[in-house]
């Protein structure tokens, strides 16, 4: 059969073939109903034989669904990337846009900022939410949808079907390696904005009394909009106010990269007289000289988790809670000296 023939074929074309009924080929084909093995075969055969596709469109159609799930974040563009640069987003996106394939679905990606108005136009039958901020406009959006959400970290004010857990998001992990590393006086970066880590951290802060073993912890906050400018002017901040800060923690990249700025144009040394870590192992942390200390977060399996949680809640199978993976250290030269590219490293 010619390759234009192919594509006109129908199902009533695949049932006179099979010489079954459309229902049979429908449900041999989709696996929905009951047919016997022996039939089911003699479907598929005829199916390849004539070159019969599925219309996708009308089954979705017929099922209610788009099979199509949404991938966002409330983080601005300067924290998760723009233009051509690759951020966290799209690191996660992409093994998220794979396992959702794997169920039948597609992966739509919305870029960050994206107005409510658009938002409210999307055809979609579940999200994920990356990092959601307090009263996560996002979450708020979706869920007057009645759109099935799950969340990667928590919030206030955030009610989701589903939460991908992350706890402190590594943050006591990289922490313990600053102090194992010789700090003594850390200065925390958050955003100003109440995201998942941002609103956390100064609760743990509090209960570790300031404290991580040897090392006093020093918080900050900067605006997430402003990326790299703020994380300058911070950390240049901490340095005149704290004369003993000998490290900087900077969960969003964007700030570790101010943070090095502001620590090299006062003449001290990376990581000699202050160390600089941060959460996303990225481009940003690549090209930084000396490569900035990271954590690697294991995204793929993040998004996989994600996936299989918003998969199974849109088939009415409540999954209320999982964790996300240990985040490990990737040591490199802005915490241990001739540390390019480190070892990965657990720390309890």
């Amino acid at each position: 059969m010619s390759t234009s023939a192919r594509g006109s074929v129908r199902i009533a074309d695949v049932a006179r073939e099979a010489g079954v009924s459309r229902t049979t080929v429908s449900h041999a084909l989709t696996g929905k109903g009951r047919v016997d093995p022996a039939t089911r075969a003699r479907v598929s055969a005829a199916a390849e034989r004539l070159g019969y596709r599925p219309n996708v469109r009308a089954q979705r159609l017929r099922g209610g669904r788009s099979k199509t799930v949404a991938i966002l974040s409330a983080l601005p563009p300067s924290i998760v990337g723009e233009n051509s640069e690759m951020g966290f987003l799209i690191d996660l996106a992409v093994p998220a846009a794979r396992a959702c394939l794997a169920h039948g679905y597609a992966m739509l990606l919305v870029p960050p900022g994206a107005p409510r108005e658009h938002l409210d136009g999307l055809d979609i039958d579940g999200a994920i939410v990356l990092d959601p901020r307090e009263d996560d406009p996002n979450w708020a959006a979706l869920s007057a949808r009645g759109i099935t959400v799950v969340t990667i970290g928590e919030a206030r004010g955030v009610v989701p079907d589903g939460v991908l857990e992350r706890g402190l998001a590594g943050a006591e992990t990289m922490i313990d390696h600053l102090v194992a590393e010789g700090a003594r006086r850390i200065g925390v970066i958050v955003s100003e904005e109440q995201h998942a880590l941002s609103a956390l951290l100064p609760d743990a802060f509090a209960a570790w009394g300031w404290r991580r073993g040897d090392a006093e912890i020093v918080l900050a906050r900067a605006r997430a909009s402003d990326g790299t400018d703020a994380g300058a002017r911070v950390t240049a901040e901490l340095l005149a106010r704290e004369p003993g800060l000998d490290a900087v923690y900077a969960p969003l990249d964007a700030f570790a990269v101010g943070a090095m700025q502001a620590v090299t144009a006062s003449g001290r040394r990376v990581p000699d007289d202050v160390r600089i870590a941060t959460n996303y192992d990225g481009p940003r942390a690549a090209a930084c000289s000396p490569q900035l200390t990271t954590l690697d977060l294991d995204l793929p399996e993040m998004g996989r988790i994600a996936v299989a949680m918003l998969v199974a809640l849109l088939d009415d199978a409540p999954v209320p809670r999982r964790t996300a993976p240990a985040p490990r250290v990737i040591v490199r030269g802005s915490t241990r000296a001739g540390a390019s590219s480190g070892p990965v490293v657990s720390l309890g």
